[in-house]
């Protein structure tokens, strides 16, 4: 009964939902020391797991810890236990946890000999009473020390009793192994979803199927017509998007514009070819505009209604026109500012960083006519020409040095730099040079042109000359 609801509540992790029904068995039976999960990010790792124990144990068997929240030992350690003792603090409890608990020799000897709550009540962990630890994002433990890892790995040989700790990360766990060995855990992966159970997600985000039509009876809109919906925003952003999350995202937000034409009676539900010319310009404006949030849901309402107010080729023109002055290539506003960084970090010497980008600092002097190297003379017409020696690789810390030093001060904290390098790279626009993983040990190279990066700060009015070694 638990499988099949399961199964229907997340398409396409039957294989996986019944391995870890399997593997976790009865809650009195004997169940493995670890467990590691692994797979690409929005691929329901968390997910499943959590809805497995939701149904399948007591909310005091469990303990899920989000290790970003949870980001040193001791509150590790104490969340664990708070939560597997259901405890909560609160006012009445003076926002105290169960036991204060520094070190994993601590925590393993509260386990073995019990919590006490107060004078009366005391919490055993017996020995058939099985407990499960869930360490969500557990990459982030790596820099917790090179011990705690495989202390949590054994933990049921530690303690003597029956737990079994769950890891899930986006990380193999070959990232995880330090020199000298340690326990291996079962390894679990999570492969990405398949077009077919990604459709299939997607059209359980539409509940509402009747609408109703100006002049007209209801409309309602059959499994047929969701699924060509739903197939439409896996061909348009399945190739740059891989996050389910995010296609869910765009697929509420440009639904309602889909069936606008059927609620205005200008279409009809069989004409799809008709529906998708006509939220054509929404469906660009949004690979545009949301896939890195560079506008707010508000923002994107508000522009879709302004376009909603032309008609149809008015919007197609203005959407044309919007195309063109954005230079070579249609990038969100600070993945601009960012490609340029990148750029300026490939051609320019690390010395001359903090003469061309420290903010507080001696404004930079600039002579007339040529500077600490001079330009080529082109013998075809005689017009200047830069002298760019590169590109060359450099870290990502110091792009992102140079990105935070050219941008506005009003930079939103919600963009996400990692997914911004990760599409640059997925466009070839920048170029690993090494095969580290980590974000925080990367190299790349900038793979543009000149005339390209000229075109893209030109649309953002960044003026690259004055950046750059070669023009100085």
């Amino acid at each position: 009964m638990v499988l099949q609801e399961l199964e229907a509540q997340f398409p396409g992790r039957s294989k996986q939902i019944a391995t870890l029904l399997q593997l976790m068995g009865e809650p009195s039976d004997a169940v493995l020391p670890s467990i590691f999960i692994y797979g690409h990010p929005s691929s329901g790792k968390t997910s499943v797991v959590r809805a497995i124990l939701e149904k399948t144990l007591a909310r005091s068997m469990w303990s899920f810890i989000n290790c970003i929240e949870c980001h040193t030992p001791r509150m590790l350690f104490e969340h664990t236990i708070n939560q597997w003792c259901d405890w909560t603090p609160s006012y009445e409890n003076k926002y105290t946890g169960v036991r204060r608990i520094d070190n994993i020799h601590q925590f393993v000897k509260a386990i073995q000999e019990g919590v006490a709550l107060d004078d009366e009540r005391m919490i055993q962990f017996g020995d058939s009473e099985t407990r499960y630890l869930v360490l969500d994002r557990a990459e982030r433990l790596r820099d917790m020390g090179s011990t705690l890892i495989y202390s949590l790995l054994r933990l049921a040989e530690m303690t003597g009793r029956n737990i079994c700790v769950i890891m899930i990360s986006t990380v193999v766990f070959d990232k995880f192994r330090v020199r000298g060995g340690a326990y291996e855990p079962l390894v679990m992966r999570f492969p990405e979803y398949t077009k077919q159970d990604t459709i299939e997600i997607l059209r359980k985000g539409y509940t509402t199927r009747l609408i109703q039509v100006e002049g007209r009876d209801p409309v309602e809109l059959n499994d047929e017509f969701v699924d060509g919906f739903s197939e439409i925003i896996y061909n348009i952003f399945n190739h740059n998007c891989k996050d389910i999350n995010e296609l869910r995202y765009l697929a509420a937000l440009l639904f309602p514009i889909y069936i606008r034409p059927l609620k205005d009676g200008d279409s009809r539900v069989s004409e799809r070819s008709r529906l998708y010319q006509l939220a054509l310009p929404f469906f660009a404006k949004a690979t545009d505009k949301l896939y890195l949030r560079e506008v707010s849901s508000a923002e994107w309402a508000k522009e879709t209604k302004r376009l909603d107010e032309l008609d149809d080729a008015e919007a197609e023109d203005l959407f044309r026109k919007q195309s063109r002055d954005k230079g070579y290539f249609a990038l969100p506003y600070y993945t601009k500012f960012l490609l340029i960084a990148a750029f300026l970090a490939s051609y320019n010497p690390p010395r001359y960083d903090v003469r061309y980008f420290a903010k507080a600092g001696e404004a930079r002097k600039r002579k007339k006519g040529g500077g600490t190297r001079k330009a080529k003379v082109d013998n075809l017409g005689g017009k200047m020409r830069p002298q760019l020696l590169g590109p060359k690789a450099f870290p990502v810390e110091r792009m992102l040095a140079i990105f935070y030093s050219i941008i506005d001060d009003t930079l939103e904290d919600s963009i996400d730099i990692q997914t911004q390098i990760t599409s640059l790279t997925t466009l070839r626009l920048l170029v690993r040079s090494n095969n580290l993983e980590r974000l925080d040990g990367s190299r790349f190279k900038c793979n543009v042109s000149f005339q390209f990066i000229k075109a893209v700060a030109s649309s953002v009015r960044f003026e690259i000359e004055q950046y750059l070694f070669d023009f100085c």
